[in-house]
């Protein structure tokens, strides 16, 4: 390297170190590296501390950084800061070699500086994982190996390699077939004896680390059985390519791959496009370089898109290196003076983007615990509480509850969290006779506990920064906690008020015309209405019979379509032993769903969905749930003779405008013109809604079939407006 290479190398190393070094971790958060900081602690593979492979020399160089930083969390993160500083020096040396021009000073360190500068490169670098810092030692054996000539350069190379092994098993993609490619390109005199050598420190380097590791887990078949374990489980619970072989995925891991690195989505398609050109133009003029980065990472290229999660966007890592070569050489083709700006640009853009998420990620504790942190100071006041969780989040925080150990509060007991089926749970307890509070841990996409009357709001812990994707795949990830205390309903098997539900519900064969559905409902001392509702999906018409215990409230015919019922519950039909009565719902053919449900007092208002309402659907990926109106939409409201606030939030489509009328009765009551994203508060006296029901409108003047503008689409529903949330309460 010239002096003028090493300098830039030097400028970008001690940025990229001074960058992160104020902006160590809050705490420990993926399950890997709350596994490294018990290995820091005590080193067991067996006990998955670390987990398999078991990441010795990456272990031994945390234990020796947490003699001097307390944190193990520190301790960790440091590692990646300062080896992601020292992989400057590696990409500056790999990519001359690239361009193949000793002189070439420029290109090389832009390329470094947008490698670098990559929010996913910069991000996890600064968490306490082992990934960047496999990464470094991995650039520096591919820069070694293609400068090689001497025996000493590819014994060195090979030592290193097998050393890298020991911080990341990944490491091997990216060190054997670059060792491979500069043994094949010896002269044929030498080849044999080069290889032999590189065989040799391969098997020295792996001795180092893999003795000692054996031998503090109990011996070979310890380790071997550990290994085979965490092998089992990453091929049976992860979604990848090898063993979901389908189009969808591939797409997911491409994504993955090429635009997860960049975050921003008009980031990515910038730096591929670049990089598109750069990869043209080595194919016309410098088919060498091309030839090597496919050495490079081509075979990590399929590895990572068929054998990894593509969730876990951080396995992308190495992939941000040959992108960002090519990426420069192909702005170079807009001529230096133009490209030396634009990547600056570019890398200012990524870095400012990953400093505001790194200063929050050290202000704040992960999300999973803030959350066990809050369990511990409520825990005084609650009493015994029961814990509950769905099945992702108790799979998650498995780890982090052994890490808290003695500090978490004791529980009066823990419920299973069987998959799509954790509220049945629930049901059991309280059925039996359970009554203490339960805390339940949610996962905020599932929506299951609408089955479950809520008296009060979640406790959401989230990231305290948006960067898309960068964090894709860290566990135990965002989370809500509820704290129920017995509520005043709770539903059983069979019921469909929400998509998710509904699902289940089909899946499990239940349903009203399946066997019957039931519930529970608080026997409360005075009247009380019931409100009910859904769809028959098809064919004549069912006949639906709904039941308090035993004894029938409603026995009515319901036609095909959507169909809604308030009905009146007088004191004598809920009074009973127990505190809460069993409502059950049969009807005489399968195609029957429940779709709404809501149970009150006298005195508490009560709405649901009537005429003009469409169907409510859901975002599985985000949770989010929303129900389309048509052009007028009727919400049919209990109001207990009190003045009403409707509340409304949503959007529409296929239209920038919509002009919005609420009417009470007959009686208008709001008017506005809305954009394609409104919030709407109306305010309805006690006189427009008098009386045991009233009828509140809501009419929309833009509004659409989806058949009508989509070719493709058969939808011929009529599409109003997107409503997200809809609440009506009484005015304060």
């Amino acid at each position: 390297m010239t002096r003028l290479s090493r300098f830039g190398a030097a400028a970008l190393a001690i940025g990229f170190i001074a960058l992160h070094l104020p902006f160590l971790p809050a705490s420990l958060e993926d399950l890997d590296s709350i596994n490294f900081a018990l290995g820091v602690r005590e080193f067991d593979v067996a006990q998955h501390q670390p987990h398999p492979p078991g990441y010795p020399v990456f272990i031994f160089a945390a234990k020796v950084a947490n003699l001097m930083i307390p944190s193990e969390a520190h301790a960790l993160a440091l590692i990646g800061i300062i080896a992601g500083g020292l992989a400057a020096f590696a990409l500056v040396a790999l990519f001359r070699d690239l361009d193949g021009d000793e002189r070439s000073t420029a290109r090389p360190v832009a390329a470094a500086l947008l490698a670098m500068t990559s929010p996913l490169f910069c991000m996890t670098a600064g968490r306490p994982l082992s990934d960047v810092a496999g990464l470094s030692v991995a650039l520096v054996v591919q820069a070694l190996a293609l400068r090689a000539k001497t025996r000493t350069d590819f014994m060195s190379a090979a030592l290193l390699a097998a050393l890298g092994v020991g911080i990341r098993s990944q490491v091997a993609w990216l060190t054997l077939p670059v060792l491979l490619f500069a043994v094949a390109r010896r002269p044929r005199p030498e080849r044999l004896r080069t290889a032999a050598d590189v065989a040799a420190e391969l098997i020295v380097g792996a001795a180092i680390w893999a003795i000692p590791l054996l031998l503090l887990t109990g011996g070979p078949a310890a380790y071997f059985r550990a290994l085979s374990n965490q092998g089992a489980e990453d091929f049976t619970g992860v979604v990848m390519l090898w063993t979901t072989p389908t189009p969808r995925q591939f797409v997911r891991a491409l994504i993955a791959a090429f635009v997860a690195p960049w975050s921003f989505v008009p980031v990515a398609v910038i730096v591929l496009l670049l990089a598109a050109a750069g990869f043209a133009a080595m194919l016309l003029g410098r088919r060498q370089a091309l030839v090597t980065l496919a050495v490079l990472y081509g075979p990590y290229l399929i590895f990572d898109l068929v054998f990894q999660e593509s969730a876990t966007t951080r396995y992308a890592l190495p992939l941000v290196v040959p992108i960002a070569y090519a990426a420069v050489r192909g702005a170079w083709l807009l001529t230096p003076r133009v490209a030396v700006p634009a990547m600056a640009a570019l890398a200012g853009f990524n870095l400012f983007a990953t400093t505001s998420a790194l200063s929050s990620y050290a202000r704040a504790d992960a999300p999973a615990f803030r959350l066990l942190a809050d369990m511990r100071d409520s825990a005084s006041r609650s009493g015994t509480p029961v814990l509950a969780m769905h099945r992702r989040d108790d799979l998650d925080l498995r780890r982090p509850i052994v890490w808290e150990a003695d500090r978490l509060p004791a529980f009066d007991r823990r419920l299973p969290a069987p998959g799509k089926h954790e509220w049945l749970e629930l049901v059991k307890y309280w059925n039996g006779g359970g009554r203490q509070p339960v805390w339940f841990v949610a996962d905020p996409p599932r929506s299951d506990l609408a089955l479950v009357k809520l008296a009060a709001r979640p406790r959401t812990y989230r990231w305290p920064f948006k960067l898309p994707m960068v964090m894709g795949g860290v566990r135990p990830n965002e989370m809500d906690w509820y704290v129920i205390d017995p509520p005043d309903w709770y539903l059983g098997e069979g019921w469909a008020l929400t998509p998710e539900t509904a699902g289940v519900a089909g899946e499990d064969g239940r349903g009203p015309g399946r066997g019957g559905i039931e519930g529970r409902i608080r026997r409360w001392s005075k009247p009380s209405t019931i409100l009910i509702g859904g769809r028959n999906l098809g064919g004549p018409t069912t006949h639906v019979r709904i039941a308090v215990d035993g004894r029938a409230i409603d026995e009515s015919d319901v036609p095909p379509g959507f169909f809604l019922r308030l009905l009146a519950l007088q004191g004598d039909l809920a009074a009973g032993p127990a505190d809460y009565s069993t409502i059950t719902v049969n009807a005489d053919r399968d195609q029957l769903a429940i779709e709404q449900f809501e149970a009150q007092p006298e005195g508490r208002v009560m709405f649901g969905y009537g005429d003009g309402w469409n169907e409510q659907e859901h975002n599985p990926a985000t949770g989010q749930l929303w129900r389309w109106t048509t052009e007028k939409a009727t919400l049919r409201v209990k109001a207990e003779n009190q003045p009403l606030v409707l509340s409304l939030t949503g959007e529409i489509e296929e239209a920038s405008s919509s002009h919005i009328t609420i009417r009470a009765g007959d009686r208008i009551v709001s008017e506005q013109d809305v954009g394609t994203a409104f919030s709407i508060s109306a305010t309805i006296p006690a006189s427009l809604v008098a009386g045991p029901e009233a009828a509140i409108t809501i009419e929309t003047s833009a509004w659409y079939v989806p058949a009508d503008r989509r070719s493709r689409s058969q939808d011929r529903r009529h599409l109003g407006l997107k409503i997200y949330s809809c609440s009506i309460a009484a005015a304060s």
